[in-house]
């Protein structure tokens, strides 16, 4: 049995910062490595022997970071500098400076002169369906999802495409689905909570929804309504400004209309257990019959992580235009486009 003065020396003992990052967790071990972030409540740390960990910071006893840090503190706003976190409360050392905080102010942190690609995580995916025999069959979708994160902002990046060629019609393979969507938004965090969007833009083309292209920017606010261990959703909308390019059109109607519009969107992301996650984001968008009237994007999705790098998506979209226009040759796009996705991604 170990002696008292044994146990206090091991709750007493603190490494010292030189090299490395160091966090202890309420279980009273040490991790030595690399802090890379905290957002929503949970701390990114890069370890050599365990690789990228995710550790909710209701689980973190102790932090000693050993470069200096941009530390997001609410209502305060960024301060740098050598961070330290013990128990319920937060130190940011400058010099021979120190600003001291409770730990329920802290919005987020990230370290400071980090090479630029430690900001980004990316991820890759992509699907590929093959059928050849009685018919041939060609189905490809990609994804790409990137975001940029400091302390004090989020920059996102998706993109979705998909493309479907089929020879049952003939026996030459004609296109069946051509589909594009990029979009990008910027996020600034006021709180731990709330949040504004100075700026949203979307690119969306499909050919056999008769879009040449449409063109979408706004501005919005937003606000995380769940934060806890397990689940993260988060809602936001505001006006925007919607540019439509059809391919083609009756007689008598324009090719290119514009409107005002309003645009709302949801997400929510659910960690079912350690190796599947559950997100599903439902856009809306409301503008003048002509530009499509309603509109949504949803994408609902299981991840299934099978490695660090590498998760299988199972996916479901859906797709609404609910006043499609009528092409010139009097076809009208049918409203909904419903699509399952099966694909491998990767994670940087």
């Amino acid at each position: 049995m170990l002696s008292t003065d044994v146990i206090a020396d091991d709750i007493a003992w603190k490494p010292n910062a030189v090299e490395f990052d160091w966090i202890q967790l309420t279980s009273g071990e040490w991790l030595k490595g690399e802090i890379k972030s905290m957002y929503n409540e949970s701390v990114e740390f890069d370890s050599d022997k365990l690789d990228l960990l995710s550790i909710d910071l209701e689980d973190v006893k102790y932090l000693q970071s050993f470069m200096p840090a941009r530390v997001n503190i609410e209502h305060i706003g960024e301060v740098t500098g050598v961070l330290n976190i013990s128990q319920d409360q937060v130190s940011v050392t400058d010099g021979e400076k120190v600003k001291e905080y409770d730990i329920i102010q802290l919005v987020s942190f990230t370290p400071s002169g980090d090479r630029e690609i430690d900001l980004w995580a990316i991820k890759f995916n992509l699907g590929l369906d093959l059928r050849k025999g009685n018919t041939q069959q060609i189905d490809y979708t990609s994804g790409l999802t990137a975001k940029r994160r400091t302390s004090q902002s989020r920059f996102s990046v998706d993109y979705l495409g998909n493309i479907s060629k089929t020879d049952a019609v003939s026996n030459v393979l004609e296109e069946t689905v051509n589909n594009h969507r990029l979009s990008a938004s910027l996020d600034k965090y006021v709180t731990r909570n709330f949040f504004y969007t100075p700026v949203f833009a979307e690119y969306y083309q499909d050919s056999f929804q008769n879009i040449d292209k449409r063109l979408t920017a706004g501005i919005g606010i937003g606000y995380t309504i769940i934060n806890t261990k397990q689940t993260e959703w988060s809602v936001s909308g505001g006006p925007s400004y919607v540019s439509t390019n059809y391919i083609s059109v009756q007689p008598g109607e324009d090719l290119d209309v514009a409107s005002g519009s309003l645009s709302l969107s949801s997400d929510l992301d659910i960690e079912i257990n350690n190796k599947i996650d559950f997100i599903y984001k439902y856009n809306i968008q409301a503008s003048r019959p002509e530009s499509g009237g309603y509109t949504h994007h949803m994408i609902a999705t299981l991840e299934n992580e099978i490695s660090n790098e590498f998760d299988i998506d199972i996916s479901l979209l859906w797709d609404r235009i609910n006043s499609p226009t009528i092409d010139d040759q009097g076809d009208t796009p049918e409203k909904d486009d419903l699509r399952f996705i099966l694909g491998i991604s990767y994670n940087y």
